[in-house]
């Protein structure tokens, strides 16, 4: 049997047993291996079945597509797919309560615009059936030799339908691979998540390395529970910090965003970058935007960054390592308190 969590609210904790879930036959799954075609596993989702994928890599040469309401796409093992055609590995349509869990996307030698999209755009979502991502880890580079062998996309995961909820995601670009360290912006990525819809919630949200702005937020009402992000070891100040990135942006019609526990962490290895800011956000009157217990570290290197959020906090940079952003509030005014620890 296949057990899908049912959904709940005002909950802390675990859910001790399987009493809260949905039981689903294995005769309305499909048991896909890594022999198994993208043209195999769309056929089987087009009917309507649930995928569970066993350990392995999958190398697809076109996305796999949920476009049924309530579907399943369930990895174990850490199952890996890898794009092959430059093309994204899932998209997800405009349906609601859809879950996909427990894999690995990799990025291949053909540019993808994305390795996850979920939504068209056009598509609103539902508040009580949302969709669910859980344990989905993506990365560009790593098993690859990034001294001859590229690999790219230029997002990993863009969420364009609302209310769904992102639980627990690792969005890596290689700072080593098997061939050592990674220098001089190989491995493309711009984006490790780009959220362009509203009441989009994330839930342990770790993002590092990628080149340009790190997590791009840009719908309303977003809520983000812990986040983590080491900012690219190999970039310069000119294709970098000159260009104005961050860990995390709000895009400039956001005027409702809450984000609890973000840390930023500089170590620019190869070349003397100061950035401006860890965080950028809008800065206008009338906006709800809330910011608590944000913090700045610097790891090692050289440069650092300015401020943690616009332009609050005094920054970290050799000498001072540590930069903690008790609150920043916008509600018209600033309220800010910041306390710095060395």
């Amino acid at each position: 049997m296949l057990k899908v969590p049912n959904y709940e609210t005002n909950k802390i904790g675990t859910t001790a047993n399987w009493n809260n879930a949905e039981t689903r036959s294995f005769s309305n799954v499909y048991v896909a291996s890594a022999t198994d075609s993208a043209a195999t596993i769309n056929s089987k989702l087009a009917a309507g079945l649930d995928i569970l994928i066993q350990p392995g890599n999958l190398h697809l040469s076109e996305s796999l597509k949920v476009n049924k309401a309530g579907q399943v796409i369930l990895g174990i093992g850490m199952t890996t797919l890898i794009s092959t055609n430059g093309n994204a590995l899932i998209e997800v349509g405009d349906v609601d309560s859809v879950r996909i869990a427990g894999l690995t996307l990799e990025a291949g030698t053909k540019k993808s615009p994305t390795l996850l999209k979920w939504g068209s755009g056009s598509f609103k979502g539902s508040s009580t059936h949302p969709g669910v991502m859980s344990d989905v880890f993506a990365r560009v580079g790593g098993p690859t030799n990034s001294k001859t062998t590229q690999v790219s996309t230029e997002m990993m995961v863009q969420i364009n339908t609302n209310d769904i909820i992102v639980d627990h995601t690792w969005l890596w670009r290689a700072d080593h691979d098997i061939g050592g360290l990674v220098y001089n912006s190989a491995n493309y990525v711009a984006t490790g998540l780009q959220v362009n819809s509203d009441n989009v919630k994330a839930y342990g949200l770790f993002v590092e390395h990628t080149l340009g702005d790190m997590t791009a937020w840009n719908g309303n009402h977003g809520e983000v529970y812990f986040y983590q992000s080491e900012l690219p070891y190999d970039v310069t100040q000119a294709n970098y910090a000159d260009k104005g990135f961050a860990s995390y942006k709000l895009g400039p019609n956001v005027t409702s965003h809450k984000a609890h526990g973000l840390g930023v962490y500089t170590y620019f290895r190869d070349n003397d970058v100061m950035m401006n800011s860890g965080i950028v956000t809008p800065n206008t009157s009338g906006t709800n935007i809330h910011f608590e217990n944000s913090l700045g570290v610097f790891l090692n290197g050289k440069g650092g960054m300015k401020n943690i959020l616009n332009n609050q906090g005094t920054g970290v940079h050799e000498g001072q390592q540590l930069e903690y952003l008790c609150n920043n509030t916008m509600f018209g005014e600033n309220a800010t308190e910041s306390i710095f620890l060395q």
